[in-house]
């Protein structure tokens, strides 16, 4: 009686060490952690990427120079209004993460009000291509978009803007 209680508690060490799960490793590819990001929002609130775990989120990077950035901000916001509120597999709703790094924090203002960007997410990081947000994406032109899921995981991040909407059909629950 006391063999089989000794074999049945190793039994279940044995389990419990073989279903240890490792961490996700921190990262900018798909299946990695997304690294942290933290901003000042549009109304000098600071800002973390990780305030928005539970949602899907599209991370954006871009700057007031980068015409192709500004001409897609249409585009994200009309699947921004169609999403926002979708239950996905990833995620509870969609979020934008939109991280400028304008030097020039009136020229990053004046491009959110002439873009009509009205997603609530809207940050900046005036330290631009030294910003360790810029550093940690290995972000080397812009825009660059990434797709993280309610874990906060990287799932998406060669993300073509025309093809975001397929991209969310294509999770949703």
């Amino acid at each position: 009686m006391k063999t089989q209680g000794l074999i049945m508690g190793m039994a279940m060490v044995m389990l419990i060490i073989s279903c240890k799960t490792t961490a996700p490793t921190i990262g900018v590819s798909s299946g990695n952690l997304a690294p942290e990001i933290t901003a000042t929002g549009i109304s000098d609130i600071t800002i973390k990427l990780s305030d928005y775990k539970g949602k899907l989120v599209l991370l954006e990077f871009w700057d007031s120079q980068s015409s192709v950035a500004r001409r897609n901000h249409f585009e994200i916001q009309r699947m921004y209004q169609k999403f926002k509120t979708t239950s996905f597999k990833e995620g509870e709703g969609f979020e934008i993460f939109s991280l400028s790094i304008d030097n020039n924090t009136e020229a990053w203002k004046t491009a959110v009000k002439e873009d009509g960007i009205a997603w609530p997410v809207i940050v900046n990081d005036p330290k631009a291509w030294n910003s360790s947000a810029v550093l940690d994406y290995k972000i080397a032109a812009l825009p660059k978009y990434f797709l993280i899921n309610e874990s906060g995981i990287i799932i998406n991040h060669n993300i073509i803007i025309s093809d975001l909407e397929k991209i969310l059909n294509g999770l949703k629950d």
